[in-house]
């Protein structure tokens, strides 16, 4: 039932009950609602004509029904509101229901959960204890204000004003709107020198469901993945969910060790790499290591899939071709999303797969997403086809290489003497580590005090070994925010030195 007030849902039973008046079994019904709780103090009832109208009686026996219950303490009648639950129920009830709530919240059944659910529990903890998607560093967005949220508008409004409306008929497309496709297709091989065709694009709603569809179609419970250590937490946490055994496996100043991946004891059924940016420490895995790993999958037969993250904003750096589009023998599934340019106005995900994976992809897809948001996909399409994407890389990147220069200048002039930075071609944020006889938290406390984004990479090592190491994310903070940061960091940490002196 839907009030005029509250415009609110009600649902409610009249039992039958012999030789009881419709409005008393009325009266029942809405008291039992209070003293279950269904109904709160101070919540709106629907109106009497709208009530009558659901219920298919008459007016009457409603109001006389209300009537009947505000004579006993349970409703109220406002001025503007309607009919209301009374904010204080007669006699002891409000405790009786507050009670009745607490026993039925604090009631646990016994679930017998899957292996899938149990799994999901058990890291429940560590995953906790690991929390990396911080507001510190803007969540890994790019900043507000330099979103194309204008051009986006335009587009999105643009289609909303359609003529033709045969476009938002329904259809079976779980790999994405067809021309969305043709533009990543283009766009990845401008941009990354991507090999692939239309029909090797999937486009996803999030971006988390693309390494969950991968596990889904290529692992079984205690198969091995392996995994750069340090690396991304989220994609061990979701690996380990489907019951993988996971197998680090170190990295250098060029990237992912492969000498290291060649000698390990039991072969992974495919192994995560970033190989444009190195997350945390923004290393970029070089041409010839492209290459051995590249081959090592082939003599292998495993699968690499390759996070192309952070491949957008480069520094005095020539950009080196996705994996993808180095292999010959279909072993790349390849990963990417528009996050660090178009978040939060888009967060769609991106594969490309090998063409020997289309078919039981789709079969996947199907039966879990089929239907993607078709405006944001008319407005992506047109976004890439019309060169609003690469004209905003285009724009952003000196801005983002000013505000990273500042921030190693200003390390150095402040903290020169107990900080030292990882070199990072790529990406907008900066690996930092500190030699101040603090603990990782009270540093990061010290940080975010003076509004410094920074985080520990504690997290990202499996064996959590490492510490005075942190991530600086620079890209949402102009230069002289970043200077004043960066001072006001130094002088705490200077004060709190000699107050332990």
């Amino acid at each position: 039932m839907r009030g005029e007030e509250a415009d609110m849902d009600f649902v409610i039973s009249l039992e039958y009950k012999p030789y009881v008046s419709l409005y008393r079994r009325l009266s029942d019904a809405v008291r039992k609602a209070i003293l279950e709780g269904r109904l709160k103090p101070g919540e709106s009832l629907p109106s009497v004509r709208d009530l009558a109208t659901s219920l298919r009686i008459s007016r009457s026996t409603v109001l006389k029904s209300f009537e009947d219950l505000q004579s006993q303490g349970y409703l109220e009648a406002t001025r503007g509101a309607g009919t209301i639950v009374s904010r204080r129920l007669p006699g002891d009830l409000s405790e009786v229901v507050f009670e009745r709530e607490q026993q039925l919240s604090g009631k646990k059944r016994s679930i017998a959960y899957s292996a899938y659910g149990s799994r999901l529990l058990r890291n429940a903890d560590i995953e906790a204890a690991e929390e990396h998607h911080v507001p510190e560093i803007n969540y890994g967005g790019p900043p507000l204000n330099l979103t194309p949220l204008q051009q986006w508008k335009q587009l999105l409004l643009s289609h909303c004003r359609m003529r033709d409306i045969s476009r938002l008929a329904y259809s079976v497309e779980p790999f994405g709107y067809p021309p969305l496709r043709e533009a990543i297709a283009a766009f990845l091989s401008r941009a990354r020198a991507v090999r692939c065709k239309a029909e090797q694009v999937v486009v996803f709603s999030g971006r988390e469901f693309r390494l969950d569809i991968i596990a889904r179609i290529l692992l079984d419970p205690g198969d091995c993945v392996a995994v750069e250590n340090p690396g991304f937490p989220s994609f061990r946490h979701r690996l380990a969910s489907y019951g993988a055994n996971i197998l680090p496996v170190p990295v250098d100043r060029d990237g992912l060790c492969v000498d290291h991946l060649a000698g390990l004891e039991r072969k992974p059924k495919f192994v995560c790499v970033t190989p444009s940016h190195h997350d945390p420490t923004g290393v970029v895995l070089s041409m010839s290591r492209r290459r051995q790993l590249i081959e090592w999958a082939q003599r292998t037969g495993t699968f690499i899939v390759e996070d192309d993250f952070d491949s957008e904003y480069r520094y005095g750096s020539s950009p080196l071709p996705a994996l993808q589009g180095l292999d010959t023998t279909d072993s790349v599934i390849h990963m990417r999303c528009f996050w660090r340019i178009l978040f939060p106005v888009l967060r769609l995900g991106i594969l490309v797969i090998p063409e020997s994976l289309i078919h039981v992809m789709t079969l996947a897809k199907s039966k879990v997403e089929r239907d993607l948001p078709l405006l944001e996909q008319f407005a992506l399409t047109d976004f890439i086809n019309e060169g609003h994407l690469e004209r905003h890389i285009r724009r952003t990147q000196p801005i983002y290489a000013r505000r990273r220069q500042s921030l190693i200048y200003a390390f150095t002039r402040y903290l020169g003497k107990i900080a030292s930075i990882q070199p990072s071609t790529t990406g907008t944020d900066l690996l930092v580590r500190l030699d101040a006889g603090r603990s990782d938290d009270e540093l990061t406390r010290l940080a975010l005090a003076a509004q410094l984004p920074m985080v520990s990479t504690g997290p990202y090592y499996m064996d959590r070994s490492v510490t005075g190491e942190f991530m600086v994310s620079y890209g949402h903070l102009d230069e002289e925010a970043i200077d004043a940061s960066v001072k006001k960091f130094t002088s705490s940490l200077e004060s709190g030195r000699k107050l332990s002196v």
